[in-house]
């Protein structure tokens, strides 16, 4: 029997080993081959300009800093590199799942669950065909790839309140393991849980404690 809750994830870095930025990275090469397009010197420190959040929040002062004057084309050359490299990486298995996604066998008896991503739809998509992970995900929702796009990724919690309407609940979690994510959440009114692989900083290092740790919220909240 479903709780009336939701149970939302984040996709990169919760559900898929994806995201992180080392020598010859599928984002790498993608946010590399971005800046080498409009001339701008392709090191590190100017390749992590080019996550989302960050251009969402600074793509005025990056466009002005290297002199592109449409920002709208930057952010068409960089997702155009961006869906290339993933969906490669997703075919040559360099992005793959981690191992603790078992414990959703358990939670899926439990809650609806749903995968809300700020990767482009269509990624989502061959994300969720590629691992049948529709055995666990009743909803996955991915962002558009316009520029005009970018307003709804989070965290913006618009791509939350989505899901709740479409899943016809109210209240809920959602995990995720960046701070926009811990924004969407309470923005949308879903309590955050924050996973932190590498240390304890958040609320769990592993998705196997995802049962335990929503029983005591469920408790907690139901007493107090």
């Amino acid at each position: 029997m479903y709780s009336k809750l939701v149970v939302g994830f984040d996709m990169d870095g919760v559900i898929l080993r994806s995201d992180d930025l080392y020598p010859d990275s599928w984002i790498e090469r993608a946010f590399k081959a971005t800046l080498r397009y409009f001339d701008i010197p392709p090191s590190d420190e100017n390749a992590r300009l080019l996550y989302l959040t960050s251009l969402k929040e600074n793509i005025d002062q990056f466009c002005e800093r290297f002199a592109i004057t449409d920002p709208a084309k930057l952010w068409d050359k960089r997702d155009e590199n961006y869906q290339r490299e993933k969906l490669r990486a997703l075919k040559t298995g360099e992005i793959d799942l981690y191992s603790d996604i078992d414990v959703l066998d358990t939670l899926r008896t439990r809650y609806p669950m749903a995968l809300v991503s700020n990767s482009p739809q269509h990624v989502v998509d061959q994300v969720i065909e590629k691992f049948s992970l529709q055995r666990y995900f009743r909803l996955w929702i991915g962002r558009g790839t316009a520029w005009d796009d970018l307003k709804w990724a989070k965290p913006a919690p618009d791509m939350l309140e989505q899901m709740k309407e479409r899943l016809e609940v109210s209240r809920g979690y959602y995990i995720g393991d960046q701070p926009e994510d811990r924004q969407a959440a309470l923005a949308a009114g879903l309590v955050p849980i924050m996973l932190s692989r590498d240390n304890d900083s958040g609320d769990i290092t592993t998705l196997a404690r995802l049962p335990q740790l929503l029983g005591e919220l469920e408790e907690r909240s139901s007493t107090g």
